[in-house]
């Protein structure tokens, strides 16, 4: 080839251009085999990982983590609210009590009255929609029963119908329960009381209670039944529970073994109760039964009121159940099962007997009875001072000025 330099400018000129136009053509192509390239890349990358999605399911755990960590938050945000706005109906409390009672006169939208007649149990500032809530109606055919957790806690939310009669009522009874409760917290044996919040939408009234799953006593016999020792700890928390009811002259009306808890098998609570139904409407309807045996007691199934007594026969029922396991036993004409002829610890045996004789052991004599000496006391110490006497020769103590006698 001859040097370009042997050209005249106007033969240069073309020889450029077309040298140029020939490299851009080769760039331009250079550049399409990079881009086919990379297609070809990315195509057999995708059928691969297509083959592999193929027989598997694709995981979306991250996706599912964010959107838990967002509800959470949401949750959370949601109660700091809720916290704030209780604590302004706590200091109008306050106020009320101390510099201004007015107040509730003055304002009665802001449901100061309510707050306080409830122990500060009542809060409008807690709706139940504001709460991620799980229907539970494998616990409960006969209200609303809803599950939720705050701050980390399991909670339930038990629905009960109300009207403008009935609500005044509800809430007195709350209140009562709370404050039995409010004077030993959790050493008082009861079922804690956290919140009362009534429903915008509909006439129902939700009492926020703690949930323990799988610890009634009816879910653990079913499960994995408790042992003498657990049992006896158990009751013991139980004979503190009803103590503290009958103490504050609230009698239960409906113990039974879906509304007693063990919490991690060692801790007896005794669990809340219908608050729309009197003690008497609670003894009433109360028709449950461990295993074979009812809890109602027999001056009960004649007609007379429910009292501390007939929670203690019931208490009876359940520890005699409890320590029973899967032996027979038979039942008096009264409904009162024969004690002597079942195999179990004489100490249990003889604080049976007293429970289930006309002249019955009193909930604090329970707690000093000799089969709970040996316990470690999860609630409460066994207290110093009177022997046990048999159920032929005891005295019952006193409770709210009258004996725990049936007539």
């Amino acid at each position: 080839c001859n040097s370009i330099q042997e050209y005249d400018e106007t033969e240069k000129g073309i020889i450029m251009s077309a040298y140029n136009k020939v490299i851009h053509k080769v760039c331009q192509e250079q550049s399409m085999i990079t881009v086919i390239k990379n297609r070809y890349l990315a195509s057999v990358e995708f059928k691969k990982q297509a083959e592999e999605w193929l027989n598997r399911r694709p995981d979306i755990n991250n996706l599912l983590l964010i959107k838990k960590t967002v509800k959470s938050l949401k949750a959370q945000l949601r109660w700091k609210l809720v916290e704030k706005n209780n604590f302004e109906e706590e200091k109008l409390t306050y106020l009320v009590q101390k510099w201004f009672p007015e107040l509730p006169l003055l304002y009665p939208e802001a449901g100061i009255l309510n707050f306080m007649n409830s122990g500060g149990l009542l809060t409008y500032s807690l709706e139940r929609d504001l709460l991620d809530a799980e229907p539970m109606k494998e616990l409960s055919t006969k209200r609303p029963l809803v599950c939720s957790e705050i701050q980390g806690q399991k909670v339930l939310l038990k629905g009960y119908s109300v009207d403008v009669s009935s609500e005044a009522k509800v809430i007195e009874r709350v209140a009562k329960y709370h404050r039995a409760w409010d004077q030993q917290k959790e050493r008082s044996g009861l079922l804690q009381l956290l919140f009362l919040l009534f429903c915008k939408s509909d006439p129902l009234v939700y009492l926020m209670v703690p949930y323990y799953p799988g610890a009634s006593l009816g879910a653990l016999q079913a499960d994995t039944p408790l042992t003498l020792e657990e049992a006896l700890k158990v009751m013991k928390g139980v004979a503190q529970g009803l103590q503290t009811l009958h103490g504050a002259n609230i009698v239960h009306g409906s113990l039974h073994g879906n509304n007693v808890f063990a919490v991690n098998r060692k801790q007896g609570v005794v669990g809340d109760f219908d608050f729309t139904k009197s003690e008497e409407q609670r003894a009433a309807a109360n028709t449950m039964v461990v295993g074979t045996l009812s809890l109602v007691s027999p001056e009960l199934k004649m007609g007379q009121p429910a009292s501390p007594a007939s929670d203690m026969y019931a208490y009876g029922c359940l520890l005699f159940w409890l320590c029973i396991q899967n032996q027979e036993f038979s039942t008096k004409e009264d409904g009162t099962p024969e004690v002597d002829v079942v195999v179990m610890d004489d100490k249990v045996k003889s604080l049976l007997l007293n429970l289930f004789c006309c002249n019955r052991l009193t909930a604090e004599q329970v707690l000093r009875h000799d089969c709970f000496l040996v316990v470690d006391a999860v609630l409460v110490s066994p207290q110093p001072g009177e022997e046990y006497k048999p159920c032929e020769e005891h005295d019952s103590e006193k409770t709210d000025g009258k004996k725990n006698v049936i007539n």
